[in-house]
Parts: C-alpha cells; structure tokens; sequence
C-alpha cells in the first residue's frame, strides 16, 4: 500500500506542477484580470503567488488522501454489511491506485491548451467528455456546472475500475462488485453533488 500511496503522491505533485507551469501561467492570469485590475494590483498577486505558490501543494495533497479515505470508508462499508472480509487497508490501495485515472483529463487539458488559446476562463469552460461538454456554457446555469462537469467519462471509468480491481482483489465477481461501487460510492457522490448544487443556488 505505501509503494502506491508514494507513487500517487509522485504523480499528484507532477500534475500540480504542471498545471502551473502550463495551464496557470503569469501571462494568463495577467491577461485574464487585465483592465479589471490595475497593473500595480496584478503584479502584486503574482508575486504573492510565485512566494507561496507552493504550500498549496501539500494542502491539496492532503485534501486528495482525506478524499480517497472517504471514498475507501464508503467501499468498506458496504462491503462489510455484504459480509465480505476485508481490510480497510487493501480497500484503500484500491482506491489509491482507481484514483489515477482521474488525472487523464488534466494532461488532456494541458495537451489541448498547448495547440488553443489559454484563457482562466478557458481552461475554466474545458471539461473534455463530460455532459457539460456537451452545451453550450452561455445556456447553462452557473449552479449546473458542477454536475455537469462531474458527469464524465473519466469519472464512469473511475467507477468500472473501482468494481474491477474489488472484484480481482477479494475474488469476488466483476457485476457484484459494480453494484456495491454504485450502491454505496456513487450513491454518496450524487448526495455530494447535490449538496454543492444547494449551496451554489444559495450564493447566486
């Protein structure tokens, strides 16, 4: 479990990294807040953020394992009320390694933006294979973002393999361990992602 947990970590802070190097560059956060902001403003929040840029790491890091412990208690969970004995820890590594899929987008995005025009709104907008992809942003409510953006295939993929490795780990069949993943995980994901929609409703 820790070789998987290091190597998540490796590529969670490549990712980071390249996003600010790529994606969250001075140029486009110039362009973007210029002639809403004065000059004198911006390059004040860029070098704030050039001296503290990188202590957002470890808090995301952090967000990101508490994320995986929550989504491996869930699994748990549901396995232990299917009386199937496991441990937490196995479930845990499944859900690291289940995990990785989700930074294809994010190399995709970097991919397309090295061949597109880059604006924050931009990469703001750019969700490849997601429902929200799929309308037209200027249609959309600002609170349907979110669900939009989170319906993807990345995400259903993130589901399957989920299921699948379950399903090789503890020997047990592929569909049975589908329908735990939806029954429990993404249950509580859509109970998440109506949460985020009511408080969204609530700030506009």
């Amino acid at each position: 479990m820790i070789k998987y947990l290091i190597i998540f970590s490796l590529v969670f802070f490549l990712v980071e990294l390249s996003v600010n190097s790529f994606l969250l560059i001075d140029s486009v956060i110039f362009d973007s807040y210029y002639g809403r902001l004065s000059n004198t403003k911006i390059e004040s929040f860029l070098k704030f953020r050039k001296e503290w840029l990188w202590i957002t790491y470890p808090f995301k890091w952090l967000i990101e394992i508490v994320s995986i412990s929550i989504i491996a208690s869930i699994l748990y969970l549901g396995l232990f009320l299917s009386r199937i004995k496991v441990d937490f820890l196995e479930v845990f590594q499944v859900s690291i390694i289940a995990k990785f899929i989700l930074f294809i987008p994010v190399f995709i995005k970097i991919a397309w933006f090295s061949y597109h025009p880059i604006s924050l709104e931009a990469i703001r907008l750019f969700e490849p294979l997601s429902l929200f992809s799929l309308f037209d942003p200027e249609l959309l409510q600002e609170w349907l973002y979110y669900p939009f953006k989170v319906l993807n295939l990345f995400e259903v993929g993130y589901w399957l393999l989920l299921a699948y490795l379950l399903a090789k780990h503890l020997n047990q069949a592929f569909d049975e361990m589908l329908k735990l993943v939806l029954t429990y995980y993404v249950s509580f994901l859509f109970c998440w992602i109506i949460f985020v929609m009511f408080i969204s409703l609530g700030n506009s």
